[in-house]
């Protein structure tokens, strides 16, 4: 069963969720994040309508998407964004090489139904908490470095590195 565009902008429309539907470019754009981050939604139904799409992309303080192409902490990052994804059970953290951006997406197949309000609320709710992982994303990139107090997170961090390290080493 697909769902088009027009269908899931009235699923946000349903749970009061800002948004604006663009259909000339296919994509359905809305804000989020938390009190120090701002995030930028994308919303696009792929294969037919049988993919829904979401990706958060961070902001900075002119609301320009923040890229990590040329950083010094790539490494870094990734291990961040790998022990983050290892970590969450609903949505994956994305990183292009290329231009440098970072996001955090949501796909869900709708090959044997439509997207429901509790569905995309409960998306909703995660997306907007990539605000939180938007502010340690931002303190690595600038400091190379985890911000968190949390030795346990730091240590898996290097238990990941060197992991890492194995592999690249083994190929």
């Amino acid at each position: 069963m697909a769902m088009s565009l027009k269908e899931v902008s009235n699923v946000f429309n349903a749970i009061n969720w800002n948004h604006k539907l663009d259909e000339e470019d296919d994509v359905i754009i809305s804000m989020g994040g938390n009190s120090t981050s701002d995030l930028v939604f994308f919303t696009r139904m792929r294969e037919d309508g049988e993919m829904f799409d979401m990706a958060a992309r961070m902001l900075d303080e002119n609301r320009d998407q923040i890229s990590a192409k040329g950083s010094p902490h790539i490494k870094q990052l990734m291990s961040y964004l790998l022990l983050r994804n290892y970590q969450t059970k609903f949505g994956t953290w994305e990183f292009k090489e290329e231009d440098g951006t970072i996001s955090f997406a949501v796909e869900i197949p709708l090959e044997d139904n439509n997207l429901t309000a509790n569905q995309l609320k409960r998306i909703t709710r995660l997306m907007n908490s990539a605000g939180e992982e938007a502010d340690s994303i931002k303190y690595i990139l600038e400091h190379g470095s985890l911000p968190l107090e949390a030795d346990e997170a730091a240590q898996k961090i290097a238990e990941l590195e060197k992991q890492l390290e194995i592999l690249q080493g083994g190929i």
